[in-house]
């Protein structure tokens, strides 16, 4: 009987900064929600809708502002926590975060300066599924060669899209 009120006594909060970034995430799916929209009216429309180039980006937009809107309602009423703003930026840019960013950030400069995509692409992959999974070698190039195989056939055969 003693376990019982002690759960119910457990209140739950939410983390520090979860309301702020959810809506930070909200903003920006309502942002790229807003760029496949002009995307679709910009496209000349093929003979199926759903081969659109326009059609991916906005399936994922609003997939995005769907998930973000359930989980605003999930931390609606939670409790707001005794946090300072370190907690909340701990919470916003988790450990492994910056350095995706950075990673994000090296292939795009990667790209810039010429190398090729299918070097880049692969190189990029294998090292942020190894840094992100911790894995051994044969299982991360096993997943970046599925990785690489579904870019190839999504874009270049469904898409009818020339990687670069």
């Amino acid at each position: 009987m003693g376990e019982l009120k002690k759960q119910a006594e457990v209140v739950n909060f939410a983390k520090p900064g979860e309301r702020v970034f959810t809506a930070a995430l909200f903003l920006l799916g309502v942002a790229a929600f807003w760029q496949s929209l002009l995307l679709w009216f910009r496209v000349s429309p093929p003979a199926l809708a759903l081969a659109s180039a326009a059609a991916l980006p906005m399936f994922m937009s609003l997939l995005w502002l769907a998930l973000c809107f359930m989980n605003f309602f999930t931390i609606t009423g939670k409790k707001l926590p005794a946090a300072g703003i370190w907690q909340s930026f701990q919470y916003m840019l988790p450990y492994p975060l910056p350095a995706m960013i950075a990673a994000i950030a090296a292939y795009c400069a990667a790209l810039l300066l010429q190398v090729s995509f299918y070097i880049a692409t692969p190189l990029f992959l294998y090292a942020c599924i190894c840094y992100l999974t911790r894995r051994g070698f044969f299982i991360n190039l096993l997943w970046t060669s599925l990785c690489i195989g579904l870019i190839f056939l999504v874009f270049t055969m469904l898409f009818r899209i020339v990687l670069p």
